[in-house]
């Protein structure tokens, strides 16, 4: 057993000392910061704003404090279709996250008194080691829960369900409905330990619905069930839509066929294995997770044939490492960390084994640059307005891609057949958090 003594920290300190260099670094830290200190300026440089592959400008969404940015980055990836088909530019186009948030709580409660009630013999045991309540109704998703809720519920202009003050604030929302979730699973696991029937338990579940709608609606604002849309299109008509659903809505100018969507991970870790197809366990609303575990580069390949198509993409990334929201720069160079203090990096896979890296957050591809076939650089729409980073965008070095992104959302068309026939795999389930 090795025991570090005063004497090793004199020898330590005699070491350190005799450099130089090391306190000419320790004092530009203290005064500026760790990033400003090791910012590499020419990382930045490198990579400029330019794409020879990029959609239109659009307006930017803002989240602020929501957590909603899978809603947002669902949001991205469908306005360009639904503004071409309001005849509309895109600029003029915002869709109500709001909406699509209410009902997805709705539906993650739901799902999980479902889980309930069909577990056999369940207790507070079982159901805390199956983590079946853990995020059960959180703020947090999946493009799989966008496309079930939007497919379901439909659509709706922003200014027909804006946001209320608390649905822009995760926090306070999370608490109080994560408290009644959980309180009413406690009444379920009671009711079957007591052997009640299952219609007995259905009808409870019925209760808890109209309540959580109740407080939703209390909180969020109550979703309109019809609206008039009225709007000028980019000839100057007028058009009117009167008493439309916001079904109606989605179907009538969502001519995207979210169904046909899939999700694609790149997650080389311990537990996972390329081709094969993994689903996260009891996580869901209407619908649970699944992805396509591929290589990276087949990622990429799928990216730049949607964007060819002008149709954003959905991603996953990590990307709290190795980016500068002033400039917006995502480049695995960025900081001079492992020069100045001779850290190894870990790799994809190390870091996503020990969870040093998941999946925190979702944007969308807008963008890429391509020189002798080969992308350079990345236009990735974020949802935090236009005052951050390159007017809101974000610009990912192709390095940081091969590191960070973890997950993509395409049309099936732009996979192989050999990928296609991998989809009907059965699910590996799995419960950790990477992906």
């Amino acid at each position: 057993m090795v025991e570090i003594t005063l004497e090793d920290i004199k020898s330590f300190s005699k070491e350190y000392n005799d450099n130089p260099t090391n306190k000419i670094i320790e004092n530009a830290i203290a005064n500026n910061g760790l990033e400003n200190t090791m910012l590499n300026r020419d990382v930045i440089i490198e990579n400029q704003p330019v794409f020879n592959i990029e959609l239109p400008e659009s307006k930017r969404y803002d989240q602020k404090d929501s957590y909603k940015c899978w809603i947002y980055a669902g949001l991205n990836m469908i306005k360009f279709n639904i503004a071409k088909n309001l005849n509309i530019d895109v600029k003029q186009l915002q869709l109500s996250a709001n909406y699509i948030s209410l009902f997805d709580r709705l539906e993650k409660a739901n799902h999980t008194y479902n889980n309930i009630i069909e577990m056999k013999n369940a207790s507070i045991k079982k159901v805390i080691e199956t983590e079946i309540t853990k995020l059960c109704v959180s703020e947090g998703g999946y493009f799989e829960w966008f496309e079930a809720i939007v497919n379901k519920y439909g659509l709706i202009p922003e200014q027909y369900m804006p946001d209320a003050k608390e649905s822009i604030n995760y926090a306070k929302i999370s608490d109080l409905y994560d408290k009644k979730i959980k309180k009413d699973i406690t009444e379920l696991i009671l009711l079957k330990q007591n052997n009640a029937s299952k219609d007995e338990m259905i009808n409870k579940q019925k209760t808890y619905n109209q309540e959580n709608y109740e407080i939703l609606s209390k909180i969020l604002g109550e979703p309109k069930l019809t609206f008039n849309l009225e709007y000028k299109d980019k000839d100057e008509k007028m058009c009117i839509f009167k008493n439309i659903t916001p079904l109606d809505f989605k179907n009538k100018f969502l001519t995207l066929r979210l169904e046909n969507f899939v999700s694609i991970g790149n997650v080389p870790m311990y537990n996972k294995e390329y081709n094969k197809v993994y689903s996260r366990k009891y996580l869901g609303n209407l619908k649970c997770t699944k992805f396509l575990n591929l290589p990276i580069e087949d990622l990429k390949t799928m990216v730049i044939k949607q964007l060819k198509d002008k149709i954003p993409v959905y991603m996953g990334a990590h990307i709290i490492n190795y980016r500068d929201k002033k400039s917006g720069i995502l480049d695995k160079r960025l900081y001079n960390y492992s020069q100045t203090f001779h850290i190894k990096d870990l790799t994809k896979e190390e870091a996503l084994n020990f969870e040093e890296i998941t999946m925190h957050h979702a944007m969308a591809f807008s963008g890429v640059h391509i020189i002798d076939d080969k992308p350079i650089r990345w236009k990735i729409e974020d949802s935090y307005g236009d005052k951050e980073k390159y007017n809101g965008y974000y610009i990912m070095n192709d390095n940081f891609f091969d590191e960070y992104v973890l997950g993509i959302v395409v049309d099936k068309k732009y996979l192989s057949e050999e990928q296609k026939a991998l989809l009907e795999q059965e699910p590996i389930e799995y419960q950790d958090e990477s992906y």
